[in-house]
């Protein structure tokens, strides 16, 4: 088994002809059967500060890192939606001392009232920075100059696959932008499977590899299946000679 550490910049062929990676080194790489898992990346607010925090101090996801920042003073920058109010209460479970930046008339009086109910405080006010000192977070600037303490921050990001290749090839997405796999992580496009993040958003590592074990046993299938479909037209051939 061959194995090249470099990166596919585009892919060509179909599973009858076989397909043809190209590598950035500009060597190429042929194959029967593809599988993508080239993953996602996080689109965040465009806040001075917070990007060269992230995965440090400026979290994205309370299940993964809220105990490692349990009772601290914690926020949560978000934009007020349904999702970004469900997702300050899950943070809520790991401290009593959480604000919630949104702007301003971006919540509705409900949510204002399950908010407030659980000690969530609101401040109404855009962030214009994160602050750090000594390489940690100290806290954020509002636009109008405010300083508010905080000792770590959670900002639900935009999920956005990194499926170039998928569409290159032409598989089907769903509405939400997702490629539509079956099972067992195959796409659309015959010979091409998908898995982890490029297709599933709330895959984690121990979720992503089991779809990874379940496509390459579904790969190993198919290129059997293929193999003796030829070795029966290999012997039907011979026979009739």
């Amino acid at each position: 088994m061959n194995r090249f550490m470099d990166t596919v910049t585009g892919v060509t062929g179909s599973a009858r002809t076989g397909f043809a990676a190209d590598l950035a080194a500009g060597s190429q790489v042929s194959a029967r059967r593809l599988l993508v898992a080239t993953g996602l990346h996080d689109e965040i607010p465009d806040i001075p500060g917070l990007r060269e925090r992230w995965g440090r101090d400026v979290l994205h996801c309370p299940y993964c890192h809220g105990w490692e920042v349990r009772d601290q003073r914690l926020g949560v920058i978000a934009d007020g939606s349904p999702e970004s109010v469900r997702f300050t209460q899950i943070v809520r479970q790991w401290t009593d001392d959480l604000l919630l930046f949104v702007p301003a008339g971006d919540l509705t009086e409900a949510q204002r009232q399950a908010l407030a109910a659980r000690g969530v405080g609101i401040v109404a006010a855009g962030v214009d920075r994160v602050l750090v000192n000594n390489d940690r977070l100290t806290g954020v600037k509002l636009a109008h100059g405010q300083v508010i303490c905080r000792d770590a921050l959670f900002v639900p990001p935009r999920f956005v696959p990194n499926d170039a290749l998928l569409a290159a090839l032409g598989c089907d997405f769903t509405r939400d932008g997702w490629a539509v796999t079956s099972s067992d992580g195959r796409t659309s496009v015959p010979g091409v499977w998908a898995a982890g993040n490029v297709a599933n958003p709330r895959a984690q590592v121990i979720t992503a590899a089991g779809q990874g074990s379940a496509a390459a046993i579904a790969i190993n299938a198919s290129l059997v299946e293929e193999d003796v479909r030829d070795a029966i037209a290999a012997s039907q051939q011979v026979m009739a000679s």
